[in-house]
């Protein structure tokens, strides 16, 4: 056979070089862009479109808001933050050939809908607000949020059907299903430690709007829960690629720390759960009140949200845990081999 030849696979696809099959990337080992069927780039292109119109429509729409402390700014970064979530997930979905990620890129765009379609309805009776600017921004943002979803669901079922059969991780790892355990386990925990990641954020901005008469405390919570928890994420990131047991430490510690958070936004929330059950309360306002009855229950959202959060993070330390089971089983020699990662391991990884 002449070894200069171009191997096709069936289906037409032409895999030139064994780089276009795999490359170093910065996330790790992922496929060359060679590897990439059509329907995946149409699936990616897609999302990319999707996160451009949703997250202009609703930036335009938080400019001309009057002020930061109305509920609708808190419906609206929710929209920016999870769209952004949402990308992520596509891309290395795609480019890592992982159906985890598939999957929570989906259930993320359903949940990004159900946000937008609730706020839409809830406003829709709003005063004199049928005809405005406000009002056609939201409608716009309503009709693409479903045509992309409709899109989406064909292409996802394709995509997670062809990643079935594991082509990635076979190519790394060999054939054998046991060799390819340690990069399944690490692949779902990355996903599921940033959907926990994504639903704390949203629970830091949810809690501004709580009204429990901590205003300060939730403001500092905000400002320095924001980077916390994207800094636990990083802890988790570095102890699975680096198989270090210092960065193990300190990311069960954090986790300590997020719990306490999901439980004062818990004891809060059933605090004033009661409060309006009551008839009311001191730390609430005449407008506060005015403007809570008005939108989409933030507290009834909230409760959603802190419930989510603590299955996805108590899931994400009990995945953590099991990625530790698998140091030392090639994962980072073949998956996590770029240059970052060799200079970061010479200094950081366990001997």
């Amino acid at each position: 056979m002449d070894s200069g030849r171009t191997p096709t696979f069936a289906g037409g696809l032409n895999l030139a070089t064994e780089n276009a099959l795999d490359e170093s990337g910065f996330l790790g080992t992922r496929r060359g862009f060679g590897n990439i069927r059509w329907y995946e780039y149409t699936f990616l292109i897609l999302g990319i479109l999707a996160a451009l119109v949703t997250d202009g429509l609703t930036i335009a729409r938080l400019v001309n808001l009057g002020s930061l402390n109305d509920p609708d700014f808190a419906y609206g970064i929710l929209i920016l933050v999870h769209s952004i979530f949402l990308l992520l997930f596509l891309i290395t979905g795609i480019f890592y050939q992982r159906i985890t990620d598939i999957v929570a890129f989906f259930l993320s765009a359903v949940m990004l809908t159900v946000y937008v379609i609730a706020h839409y309805f809830a406003r829709r009776h709003g005063p004199d607000d049928s005809h405005t600017t406000q009002a056609k921004i939201r409608l716009a943002r309503l009709i693409f949020t479903i045509i992309f979803n409709v899109c989406f669901i064909p292409l996802a079922i394709i995509v997670i059907k062809d990643y079935q059969r594991d082509e990635f991780s076979k190519r790394l790892f060999g054939a054998f299903p046991t060799a390819r355990l340690p990069l399944k386990i690490y692949s779902i925990f990355d996903c599921v430690a940033r959907v926990s990641t994504m639903l704390s954020i949203s629970s830091l901005l949810l809690n501004l709007y709580n009204y429990t008469g901590y205003e300060t405390v939730d403001r500092i919570l905000l400002i320095v829960g924001i980077p916390f928890t994207l800094l636990w994420l990083g802890m988790g990131i570095g102890m699975a690629r680096l198989e270090n047991y210092i960065l193990v430490c300190i990311f069960y510690l954090m986790s300590l720390f997020q719990l306490g958070f999901l439980g004062y936004s818990l004891y809060t929330a059933i605090q004033h759960s009661i409060a309006i059950s009551g008839g009311g309360s001191t730390t609430l306002t005449t407008t506060t009140q005015a403007t809570a009855i008005n939108l989409v229950p933030i507290l009834q959202v909230l409760y959603v949200c802190i419930s989510f959060n603590l299955l996805a993070h108590i899931l994400s330390m009990v995945l953590g845990f099991w990625c530790t089971r698998n140091f030392n089983k090639g994962l980072k020699e073949r998956v996590f081999n770029n240059k970052i990662d060799k200079w970061i391991q010479q200094r950081w990884s366990n001997k």
